[in-house]
């Protein structure tokens, strides 16, 4: 399987038409990722993943808003369901997106 370098995160290459179904928000300012699978995600366990490559904003154990180095903010739900806003483009929220994927699904 070939995977195009954009979407070649932290070591894992990503395909994220395979792995997230991207749609606009009712609001038109920010995309709602969600995963093609179901994921039961352990917050706890991943905040202090999260911690190395975000800042965590808020947590809870239904849910984190995290930001990255480009201000992106990321909501973060149990199921994988993310919501992403402050984005400059469409591509850098779903890269943003994949970012997170990336990492929770390496535990």
């Amino acid at each position: 399987m070939q995977a195009s370098p954009s979407y070649i995160q932290l070591g894992v290459v990503m395909n994220s038409e395979a792995q997230l179904f991207f749609k606009l928000c009712s609001d038109h300012l920010s995309i709602e990722a969600i995963p093609k699978t179901n994921l039961k995600l352990d917050l706890s366990k991943i905040k202090r993943e999260l911690e190395d490559n975000f800042v965590v904003k808020i947590w809870t154990p239904h849910f984190a808003v995290i930001r990255n180095v480009k201000g992106i903010m990321i909501t973060l739900r149990k199921d994988g369901r993310m919501i992403v806003r402050n984005s400059d483009s469409e591509a850098d929220a779903k890269a943003a997106a994949n970012e997170v994927l990336s990492v929770v699904s390496q535990l």
